[in-house]
């Protein structure tokens, strides 16, 4: 059973069941897939040191949006009702946004990867660890909330009674990561 986060001196530790360590890596992984944009062939060469500075946009070729719902939810338009400005927006943002969540997800893996080693399941995270964990539990719960239809016009969670075996699982995760990403941040306030 998962326990919530504690603040011990400039760590936060917490403990995962192995099941829960596999769930939420396998999430991760999911996520990674979604965020990961498969290098285009006819693209034109990156300039080593655009891609080194983050800068990969300054080819001059705007990649185009998302069209999975997860991915146009995490990487959403700058610009919704300017679709030139968007497209320019996506330009110069899109690279290093994906690449900052991809980042974030691969600390929490790293880190969930660690407790698999530890008998008891337990995890411990530096503070300046914490803040990828904060933003990769978010984009989780974002991924899994498209998957169940929740957004800001819906009144919560859909009825449980009303969802599949594997919807109403991932309701659950959903629940779960809601409950533990509030705790990491209280234990973060160090309330």
């Amino acid at each position: 059973m998962a326990h919530a986060f504690q603040r011990v001196g400039d760590r936060l530790t917490t403990q995962l069941e192995p099941v829960e360590q596999m769930l939420l890596g396998q999430l991760i992984d999911e996520l990674s897939d979604v965020l990961r944009r498969p290098e285009d062939a006819d693209s034109p060469a990156i300039d080593p040191l655009a891609k080194e500075l983050g800068l990969e946009g300054l080819t001059g070729v705007a990649p185009e949006p998302p069209d999975n719902p997860v991915a146009k939810r995490l990487l959403p338009d700058g610009y919704l009702d300017d679709p030139i400005a968007a497209t320019e927006f996506r330009r110069y943002t899109d690279d290093s946004l994906r690449a900052s969540k991809l980042a974030d997800a691969e600390v929490m893996k790293a880190g969930l990867e660690a407790a698999a080693d530890d008998p008891n399941g337990r995890i411990e995270i530096e503070l300046v660890e914490a803040d990828h964990w904060v933003r990769a539990m978010n984009d989780l719960r974002l991924a899994l909330g498209v998957e169940l239809g929740i957004t800001n016009e819906s009144q919560g969670q859909p009825d449980p009674s009303q969802l599949d075996e594997q919807m109403s699982g991932r309701a659950m995760l959903y629940d779960f990561l809601t409950w533990w990403q509030d705790g990491l941040v209280i234990a973060l306030m160090g309330e």
